[in-house]
């Protein structure tokens, strides 16, 4: 289903004064851009990162054009610059992120909103302190003169209430500086010197490892082996670092489990997860599923597991989106496995 137009588009006003400093319209153009960028790179699938730009792919689906200013007032209209179309429900990148800041909105002024009922929008607590922190550095103070307003999608613009900033505050926390993760992924580097680190080719890309000197001859074991790791992430020198110190940290584990598909390159969860069983093998992966007929070789593990999540979403593309009266026997009983692994609120 393709969206409607008007679904790229927002607008703004700062009224209240006669004179509005250029500076605070400034500032508000760029904070509601943060957090369309934060949205989209959330949708997209890409985990929080501690610092940094967003990539390109978010930009070109989630930066604001200015199609409109009027004069004589501080009143703006803007539209995502997505030249994508979205073919489902879901609707482009771009578009869900504008629909997602403009649930936001709505929800911080509430004055009963809860943190709990913001994470049912931004399931990350990172990625939703990150927001927050926007909104707040963006909510007009109780004591300002200017009030700020936003519309979505050309409906009629809404004030922002200054008595929700204290809410919105309230909810913001100090950036974790470590938190638990499990990550899954083949052991290709060591290093043993006194930085003891080793490298993990993942689903998201390398992930470096230190480990203790206690056990160096565990984690030398498992140098090439496909394995999961449970441990701590750190921030170090603009990224995370993963920490272990017990053998009990790391096991060998060639099974892994697909948990999302991307359609319309928004991030889609699935209901059953898929086991996928992996090899390495002449400097390639090869990872299967013989119920699905899933079958992919990569050399490297993030190409791999977005082949994966391809393959699965081409199945359900051809057996699912589809008319079933067209389809065979067999390919109706992989039309039931398909819905029953995606959901049936995603037909």
């Amino acid at each position: 289903m393709v969206k409607a137009f008007e679904e790229r588009k927002l607008s703004f006003s700062i009224n209240g004064e006669e004179k509005i400093p250029a500076i605070e319209m400034v500032s508000a153009i760029q904070h509601i851009q943060n957090i369309i960028f934060h949205l989209g790179d959330y949708f997209y699938g890409n985990p929080s990162r501690p610092k940094g730009d967003f990539p390109q792919v978010i930009k070109d689906s989630c930066t604001l054009f200015v199609t409109n200013i009027e004069m004589g007032s501080v009143h703006a209209e803007m539209q995502i610059g997505d030249s994508q179309v979205g073919i489902t429900e879901l609707g482009t990148l771009g578009e869900r992120a504008i629909c997602a800041t403009n649930e936001l909105i709505e929800a911080l002024s509430h004055k009963d909103v809860s943190k709990e009922e913001l994470g049912e929008i931004i399931k990350d607590p990172h990625r939703l302190n990150k927001v927050l922190k926007e909104f707040y550095l963006m909510w007009p103070d109780p004591q300002s003169k200017r009030s700020l307003t936003f519309g979505f999608s050309g409906k009629v613009e809404e004030k922002l209430n200054p008595e929700q900033k204290e809410v919105i505050q309230s909810m913001l926390h100090k950036p974790v500086e470590e938190y638990e993760k499990e990550v899954f992924g083949r052991v290709y580097e060591l290093r043993v010197d006194k930085n003891r680190r080793i490298q993990i080719d993942t689903p998201e890309g390398p992930i470096d490892c230190n480990f203790t000197a206690d056990i160096e001859d565990d984690i030398k074991d498992t140098i090439g082996s496909i394995v999961t790791i449970r441990g701590v992430m750190k921030p170090f020198k603009g990224k995370f670092v993963l920490s272990i110190d017990s053998e009990a940290s790391i096991e060998r584990n060639p099974q892994y489990y697909l948990t999302s598909i991307k359609r319309d390159e928004i991030e889609v969860k699935l209901k059953e997860e898929v086991p996928i069983d992996i090899e390495f093998e002449d400097d390639c992966y090869i990872a299967s599923n013989d119920d699905l007929g899933l079958l992919a070789v990569q050399p490297k593990m993030k190409l791999l597991i977005e082949e994966l999540r391809g393959q699965l979403n081409v199945l359900w593309q051809e057996y699912v989106l589809v008319d079933e009266e067209e389809l065979a026997p067999s390919g109706k009983d992989l039309r039931e496995m398909l819905i029953s692994i995606v959901g049936a609120q995603n037909v």
